[in-house]
């Protein structure tokens, strides 16, 4: 898996102009119905720092972020996140 193919929840908030957290609330409601390393993964600081720190050099993480779930785009698609 490339990481760089994964959408991070700060970009997902970010390009649907969402405030953060909103993604995040997102991908929990429709977690039920995805599925772990096929259509999310979840970065673990612990286990995780190499994965984790380009992300965050990069600017795709929010700063305070500390575990970080990277979504499949076809997933991402599926979240809703249309405004209120």
């Amino acid at each position: 898996m490339n990481d760089a193919d994964w959408l991070t929840l700060r970009e997902l908030d970010q390009r649907h102009g969402r405030p953060k957290g909103s993604a995040f609330r997102a991908f929990k409601a429709a977690l039920p119905g995805l599925r772990e390393g096929v259509d999310f993964v979840v970065l673990a600081a612990a286990d995780d720092a190499g994965r984790i720190e380009p992300l965050r050099r990069a600017g795709r993480l929010y700063p305070a972020s500390r575990n970080v779930v990277l979504l499949a785009p076809a997933a991402a698609a599926r979240l809703d996140l249309a405004p209120p």
